[in-house]
C-alpha cells in the first residue's frame, strides 16, 4: 500500500522531531551531570601512593586536606599505641611477679640502682659475705613495673622502702633495709641470722678479712 505525499511528509517529520529531542536530552544529561567527589583512594588506607586523595587540580587545597587526613592517621596511630600500652599496664599482675622472682633463690635485695642506701648495703654483702644461692637484685626504677611492684611490697612486707631485703622462700616478712643490716653486721650476728632466716636453704659466711703479719 502506497503512502500518499501528505503522510509521508507527516512521517518524515515525526523522525526528525523524535531526532531532536534525542539529541537535546544527550546534550542535557551531559551537561548536568554531577561532578565526580574526591574519593580517598588506595593511599589514605595505606597501600601506596604519593598522595592521600585524588587531585582537585588545586595544590593549595589539595595539601591542605593531605594535611588534615595526615592529622587524623597520626591520631589514631597514637591512640592505638597508648591503648596497648594501657592494655599492658593492666595485665600487669604484681603477686604474681613478685611469686615468680622469689622462686628464683631464696634471698631478694629489692633496690634502686641510685638509691644511697640500697648502694650501701649491696656493697656491704658483696664485700663481706659469701651467700649462696647469690642473692637476687631487683632494681625497681628498672624495672618495667616498679611502681606497681613497690606498691604490692608494701602491702605484703609492711615496707614501703628500698632497700627491702627477704630472705626464705617460705616468709614474705621484710628483713629490715640498710641499717638493719649494717647494725647486725656490727654486731657479728649477720651470718647467723641469714642462715636462720633461709631455712637451711641458704648459706652465708662472713669474709674473714686477712690478717696483717
Amino acid at each position: 500500500m502506497m503512502l500518499s505525499a501528505r503522510k509521508w511528509r507527516m512521517f518524515l517529520v515525526a523522525v526528525a522531531t523524535l531526532l531532536v529531542v534525542s539529541v537535546l536530552y544527550s546534550k542535557r544529561e551531559r551537561y548536568e551531570a554531577p561532578k565526580t567527589p574526591v574519593a580517598v583512594p588506595e593511599a589514605a588506607n595505606g597501600k601506596g601512593g604519593k598522595s592521600l586523595i585524588e587531585s582537585t587540580n588545586n595544590d593549595k587545597v589539595d595539601a591542605a586536606i593531605n594535611n588534615e587526613i595526615s592529622k587524623h592517621k597520626d591520631g589514631e596511630s597514637s591512640g592505638t599505641k597508648a591503648n596497648k600500652e594501657e592494655a599492658a599496664a593492666d595485665d600487669f599482675d604484681p603477686a604474681k611477679e613478685f611469686l615468680e622472682i622469689r622462686s628464683i633463690a631464696p634471698m631478694t635485695v629489692f633496690s634502686k640502682t641510685y638509691c644511697p642506701y640500697s648502694q650501701r648495703l649491696k656493697q656491704l654483702l658483696r664485700d663481706n659475705y659469701s651467700i649462696t644461692p647469690e642473692p637476687i637484685i631487683v632494681e625497681l626504677d628498672k624495672h618495667k613495673h616498679g611502681k606497681e611492684l613497690q606498691e604490692y611490697l608494701k602491702t605484703i612486707t609492711d615496707r614501703s622502702t628500698v632497700p627491702n631485703v627477704l630472705v626464705g622462700t617460705k616468709s614474705h616478712t621484710s628483713r629490715g633495709g640498710s641499717d638493719d643490716f649494717l647494725s647486725l653486721h656490727s654486731e657479728n650476728k649477720l651470718a647467723d641470722m641469714l642462715n636462720t632466716w633461709g631455712d637451711k636453704e641458704l648459706s652465708a659466711k662472713r669474709i674473714e678479712a686477712p690478717s696483717n703479719v
